[in-house]
């Protein structure tokens, strides 16, 4: 895991990213937000949207009232989603961008949002790789970047989610 820092005070939280982690958050995002921006129902990736949007109704014999409440819900979800996804990216891209990588500043809201965000990409990209609820974590044991794998990464994110929770409850 690289070096990022919290500098917590009055306010904002800042947040120091390094260049090829803001570089792998904001690639996911964006592969996350195709996905939430397809219209419903679509076929593709499927395994991903039963994660982001999963039944209402588990009895397979409830497929009716299931399709009627995701076409009635599915687009308010997906735009929430879409939003917060959509700023997690600009919040990103617009940090302050240094030698050490991206310094980002949240205030309690967008930190709030960051949370959000980020158990999405983990959801994304744990269905992805094949992650399931029976495994134990390992610890971030690898930098994130090019050539690093996606399992640290997607171990790196669950603790940066960690970190921003514990300093919300500051």
């Amino acid at each position: 895991m690289s070096d990022y820092r919290f500098e917590h005070g009055e306010e904002p939280l800042l947040l120091t990213l390094s260049t090829p982690e803001s570089e792998a958050l904001i690639d996911l995002a964006r592969s996350t937000l195709a996905v939430v921006d397809a219209p419903f129902p679509v076929a593709g990736d499927e395994a991903v949207r039963s994660r982001l949007f999963p039944r209402a109704y588990l009895d397979p014999t409830e497929d009716a009232a299931e399709f009627a409440f995701q076409a009635t819900v599915h687009t308010d979800m997906a735009q929430v989603r879409a939003i917060a996804i959509t700023n997690f990216i600009g919040e990103i891209e617009s940090g302050k961008h240094s030698r050490r990588g991206v310094e980002v500043s949240l205030d309690v809201d967008a930190a709030g949002r960051w949370i959000g965000v980020i158990n999405d990409l983990r959801l994304v990209l744990g269905t992805r790789i094949g992650v399931s609820d029976s495994e134990d974590d390992p610890g971030p044991s690898e930098i994130v970047g090019a050539g690093h794998g996606e399992r640290p990464f997607y171990t790196w994110m669950t603790y940066l989610q960690e970190e921003l929770i514990s300093r919300l409850m500051i």
